[in-house]
C-alpha cells in the first residue's frame, strides 16, 4: 500500500505526539514508593490486600518494575520496631511513603518531615497524625476511616444477635499506639455503659497466644469477643475465628475480611478497597502535588457482613432485620 506524502507526515506527527505524551506520563527514572507494613508486603502471589492498590496504580501509569519501584519494609507484626524500620526506609529516599496503621504512619512522620506520607490509618485526626482533615499542615495526607466512630454500633449489632451479652472480651494488641488505645477505651466504655456490658482487654502478642486466651474466655464465662484490627489479629484472623468457634465465643470485628474468614459479624470497611483508595493520593504526589494541597478524605462506606455459617454453628439466630441490612451473608 502506498501512502501519499501528506498522510505520511500526518502519521508521523500522530506517532510523535503519542510518544511525547507517553514520555511525559512515564518518568525516565522510576519513582519509588516506600511502604512500612505491619503484616505483609506486596508480592506476585501475595495477599489480596495489596492487589487492588497495585492495579489502581498501574491504571494510572505506575507499573511496578517499570515506572514504579515498590520498596516495602515489613514489621512482621512487631510494631515496636516501626520507628527503626521507618528510618531505614526513609534512608533509601522514596518519593512517597505509605502507612496503613497509626503506629506505622507515626513512625514515618517521625523519620521524615519532608517526604509525602499517605495514610490509611484508623483515625489520623483523633490520633494526632494531622491537625486538620481539610487543610493538612504537615507532610501527611490520605484517607481517614471511621474506625473508632463505629464501636458502639458494632457492640449493638453483636448484642442483637447475642441477647445474653453481658461480659465482653476485647482482643487488642500489646504496645498499641497510646493515643489509639486511649480512644478505644473511651469509645468502649461509652458503648458498654449504654448497654449494661462489662468488658476486659486481652493482649495476644503472637499467634501462640490465641488458643490460651479463648480457652480462658470459655472457662471464665465471657459471652463474646470484640476483635480489634492489628497486625496479630489480621494475620491470624482464620485461626481466631476457628478458635473462637471451638470455645463457642461469638465474635465481632471491624473489617469485612474477618467475617469472610469465619468471624460472626463485621461492621466496617473493606480493607483491600480502603487501601486501593490510597492510589489516588500516591499518583498525585508522585506527579508533584504537595500534601497540603490534598485534603484527607473520610472513608464513609461501611459494610455489614454476617457469617451465617458461624451463627448456625454457635446456635445463634440472626434477626431478619439485620440480615436484610447486610451487604453480604456468608452461608
Amino acid at each position: 500500500m502506498r501512502i501519499n506524502g501528506h498522510r505520511a507526515l500526518l502519521a508521523c506527527a500522530v506517532v510523535a505526539a503519542a510518544c511525547s505524551h507517553a514520555m511525559a506520563q512515564s518518568p525516565a527514572t522510576p519513582k519509588r514508593l516506600g511502604i512500612l507494613a505491619g503484616t505483609s508486603c506486596p508480592a506476585p502471589n501475595g495477599p489480596a490486600l495489596w492487589k487492588p492498590l497495585l492495579a489502581n496504580l498501574a491504571g494510572r501509569g505506575w507499573i511496578e518494575g517499570q515506572t514504579l519501584i515498590v520498596d516495602c519494609v515489613l514489621a512482621g507484626g512487631r510494631l515496636e520496631q516501626a520507628p527503626a524500620l521507618a528510618v531505614e526506609l526513609v534512608a533509601r529516599r522514596p518519593d512517597v511513603l505509605l502507612g496503613a496503621s497509626t503506629p506505622t504512619v507515626r513512625a514515618l512522620k517521625q523519620a521524615s518531615a519532608t517526604i509525602p506520607i499517605v495514610t490509611v490509618a484508623s483515625d489520623p485526626l483523633r490520633s494526632g497524625l494531622v491537625s486538620s482533615l481539610a487543610h493538612p499542615d504537615g507532610n501527611v495526607t490520605g484517607l481517614s476511616p471511621m474506625s473508632f466512630d463505629l464501636v458502639t454500633k458494632r457492640v449493638e449489632l453483636l448484642k442483637a444477635i447475642v441477647p445474653r451479652l453481658s461480659r465482653l472480651a476485647i482482643i487488642y494488641r500489646k504496645n498499641a499506639d497510646p493515643i489509639d488505645h486511649e480512644q478505644m477505651e473511651k469509645d468502649l466504655a461509652g458503648a458498654a455503659g449504654s448497654l449494661g456490658i462489662s468488658w476486659r482487654v486481652f493482649y495476644p502478642a503472637a499467634a501462640d497466644d490465641i488458643e490460651p486466651i479463648f480457652a480462658r474466655l470459655g472457662a471464665d464465662g465471657f459471652d463474646a469477643a470484640y476483635v480489634l484490627t492489628n497486625p496479630v489479629t489480621y494475620a491470624n484472623r482464620k485461626q481466631i475465628a476457628q478458635t473462637a468457634l471451638k470455645y463457642r465465643i461469638p465474635t465481632v470485628s471491624e473489617a469485612s475480611d474477618y467475617a469472610r474468614d469465619g468471624i460472626l459479624l463485621t461492621y466496617g470497611l473493606n480493607t483491600p478497597r480502603l487501601v486501593e483508595g490510597a492510589a489516588e493520593y500516591i499518583d498525585k504526589l508522585l506527579r508533584g502535588a504537595k500534601p497540603a494541597e490534598l485534603p484527607l478524605q473520610q472513608a464513609t462506606t461501611v459494610e455489614l457482613v454476617i457469617n451465617l455459617k458461624t451463627a448456625k454453628a454457635l446456635g445463634l439466630s440472626v434477626p431478619p432485620a439485620i440480615l436484610a441490612r447486610s451487604e453480604d451473608v456468608i452461608e
